[in-house]
């Protein structure tokens, strides 16, 4: 059975494997990911960023997409 439990891990999931993959594509201590509008995280991307620990977050204004630029410390 799929529950709203399972939908709300679900779309963390997403988030956190498309992190990796920047992180993991990056050759720095920088990269970025694409955000759509119809992700469901677009609204807090930046304060979610900063959960995890990035730093230097620079969000462009999200009409359809942008590409959110972070940093971390090496």
């Amino acid at each position: 059975m799929f529950t709203a439990e399972d939908a709300k891990n679900y779309r963390q999931d997403d988030l956190d494997q498309r992190i990796e993959d920047a992180v993991r594509g990056s050759s720095g201590n920088s990269a970025s990911i694409r955000i759509y509008c119809d992700d469901a995280y677009w609204r807090n991307i930046e304060s979610e960023l900063e959960r995890r620990g990035f730093k230097n977050i620079q969000v462009p204004d999200i009409i359809l997409k942008g590409d959110v630029y972070f940093e971390w410390d090496e």
